[in-house]
C-alpha cells in the first residue's frame, strides 16, 4: 500500500477512533498521547476467539492498571461486523479477528498494527500476555 493511502487510513482511523470509543477520561480530559489496544471479532464468536478477546483485555487490564485508570491506555472490545462500527472496521483494515495497537498523539494516530501473532500464541496464554504488553509497552514510549 502506498504511504499516501497508509497515512489516510491513519488519519480516517484517528478519527473515527476519537468519535467511536470514548476514553474513561471525559473528551476534554483524555491525554493527548495514549496507547489504544482493540480486539475486533466477529458477532458469534467461537471458543477460541472468544479466549482470545478474554486474554488480550486481561493482558492490558493487569499490565497496565495505572495508565487504564489515567487513560493513557485504553483497551476497547469490537463487533467488527456490527454496522455502527464499518467505518472503525474499514480504517484498520480489519477483516478477521484482529488485535490492533495504535499510538495516538496530539489526538492522532501515529502508527498502529495489527498483532497477527497473537495466533500462535493462541494456546499459550503466558506467551500471549507477554507478546500483548511488550507490544503496548514499547508504543507508550
Amino acid at each position: 500500500m502506498s504511504r499516501l493511502a497508509s497515512a489516510g487510513l491513519a488519519v480516517l482511523a484517528a478519527a473515527l477512533l476519537s468519535e467511536m470509543l470514548p476514553s474513561p477520561a471525559s473528551a476534554a480530559d483524555a491525554p493527548s498521547a495514549r496507547v489504544v489496544a482493540m480486539y475486533f471479532h466477529r458477532t458469534t464468536r467461537c471458543p477460541t476467539c472468544r479466549k482470545m478477546g478474554s486474554y488480550s483485555e486481561e493482558a492490558v487490564k493487569t499490565g497496565f492498571p495505572e495508565q487504564l485508570k489515567s487513560g493513557t491506555v485504553e483497551f476497547h472490545d469490537i463487533d467488527f461486523q456490527d454496522r455502527k462500527n464499518a467505518a472503525l472496521t474499514k480504517g484498520y483494515g480489519v477483516s478477521g479477528p484482529s488485535l490492533i495497537v495504535a499510538k495516538v498523539e496530539d489526538g492522532k494516530v501515529k502508527e498502529f498494527e495489527n498483532l497477527q501473532d497473537i495466533w500462535t500464541h493462541a494456546g499459550e496464554k503466558a506467551a500471549f500476555i507477554r507478546y500483548v504488553q511488550e507490544n503496548v509497552a514499547a508504543r507508550l514510549k
